[in-house]
């Protein structure tokens, strides 16, 4: 899978599950005012990464800067930016919440924001067992969460419906995004690249602009898939409007979907 792909600083690879778990975090937060999602959605492979990054054309260096908004007070601060938003997700990579103190990142998002989301990116090699996922559950838990839920952020419905449940119930809450790195899969979905239909290809540019994925370029009159570089994700599929990107994988449920990057992941 995405063998050609060479990994980047500050660009998330295809088949990034970090990508996925923003595209999540954005649809739960729709178009309203005064919410942002900030934090760090990079890997120790291509570096720190504002979340935005991971859907940006270019990655981390050609995003723009209004989108790079950090947290307020965020790590302990002196109370500025109490009550500053209606609501504010944060992400941060599993070996973000290694032993140590992260109580003043909860409290942070406790005093500034109305709803707030600790984001959670399972995907290292150190998150690959349930028990590890859980226990980055009770880790969130422990550090003042008011509950934790593990979801498949490729399972883009569930996921935006858990998100967008806690973003209605004030306080801290915690999602874990279980999915394996893509560099650590290997022959998952090989030779099976998704496929868009140059010939029914509406030239909406909905796939680029949501997803950002390095795999999918526009080339005239319509956009293609490098199946050298695909992934198998198939994030693209879920928001093309016109359907005509089509997968090896459509009549997988997200739970076989998920079984199979985890089992190609522990091989």
């Amino acid at each position: 899978m995405a063998g050609l792909w060479t990994v980047q600083p500050g660009v998330a690879c295809p088949g990034c599950p970090h990508r996925a778990a923003y595209i999540a975090c954005k649809s739960a937060m729709g178009r309203k005012a005064n919410r942002i999602i900030c934090g760090n959605a990079g890997c120790p492979q291509v570096g720190a990464m504002h979340p935005a990054a991971t859907t940006c054309p270019g990655g981390e260096e050609a995003l723009l800067d209004r989108y790079k908004v950090d947290m307020p007070a965020c790590g302990g601060g002196d109370g500025e930016g109490e009550n500053s938003y209606d609501a504010c997700i944060r992400l941060v990579p599993d070996a973000e919440l290694a032993p140590g103190d992260h109580t003043d990142v909860v409290a942070a998002l406790c005093r500034i924001a109305r709803s707030a989301i600790l984001g959670i990116l399972a995907s290292s090699r150190d998150s690959l067992s349930r028990d590890a996922l859980e226990k980055l559950g009770q880790r969130a838990l422990d550090l003042g969460c008011a509950d934790a839920v593990i979801v498949d952020p490729f399972d883009s419905a569930r996921s935006r419906d858990v998100l967008e449940s806690m973003l209605e119930t004030p306080g801290v809450h915690a999602v874990v995004f279980a999915s394996p790195c893509a560099q650590l899969q290997h022959g998952a979905f090989e030779a099976e690249p998704a496929e868009i239909d140059r010939y029914a290809c509406a030239s909406c540019h909905r796939c680029q602009q949501i997803t950002g994925c390095p795999a999918i370029s526009f080339t005239p009159p319509v956009f293609s898939i490098d199946p050298g570089l695909c992934a198998g994700c198939d994030l693209c599929r879920e928001h093309c409007r016109t359907h005509v990107i089509y997968s090896p994988r459509n009549r997988m449920t997200p739970e076989e979907r998920s079984r199979a990057r985890y089992a190609a992941a522990l091989q």
